[in-house]
């Protein structure tokens, strides 16, 4: 089972999404978005254990707020676009309450985290340069955050909600 914790987008964010999408030719869109606040993988021990260690994860609503578009890998191999997050104390520090939560499994992360949401990713070097579209601020209210099941298709991911917390 391939799963991961996130924060999901209102649907009015999904919609300024998928506008930001069409300007970005010759990507694989991504068809739904979140912001990822740990990736455990495939080799998770139980989805029972990783939901009873987030039940102990506590915190207070918050606002995030989501900027401009960037591509992301080396400029002469881009992998992709995501949104960026604004640095936000509160979203770090459930980041960090989530990762701690997550040790005593083995699920320890292999980078550090990174707030943003994934546009989508290039299967090939795009033809013309891609440039930071200054994007317009969207602030949304963290209330829950979810833990999410990816299965892997040729179509791309196709995610399932498990748990909200």
């Amino acid at each position: 089972m391939r799963l991961f914790i996130s924060i999901n987008v209102p649907q009015a964010f999904y919609r300024y999404c998928r506008q930001l999408q069409s300007r970005f030719p010759d990507m694989k869109n991504t068809d739904e978005f979140h912001l990822t606040l740990q990736f455990l993988g495939d080799d998770v021990p139980s989805a029972e254990l990783v939901i009873e260690a987030l039940k102990t994860v506590r915190f207070e609503p918050f606002k995030i707020e989501m900027g401009d578009a960037i591509p992301f890998g080396p400029p002469h191999n881009l992998r992709g676009v995501w949104i960026e997050c604004a640095k936000n104390p509160a979203l770090e520090k459930l980041a960090a309450d989530i990762r701690k939560a997550m040790e005593p499994l083995g699920l320890i992360p292999d980078k550090p985290f990174a707030a943003h949401i994934t546009l989508g990713r290039y299967k090939k070097q795009p033809h013309e340069s891609i440039v930071r579209i200054k994007g317009e601020p969207h602030r949304f209210a963290v209330e829950h955050f979810y833990l999410m099941e990816s299965t892997l298709s040729s179509a791309g991911p196709l995610h399932k909600q498990i748990a909200e917390f």
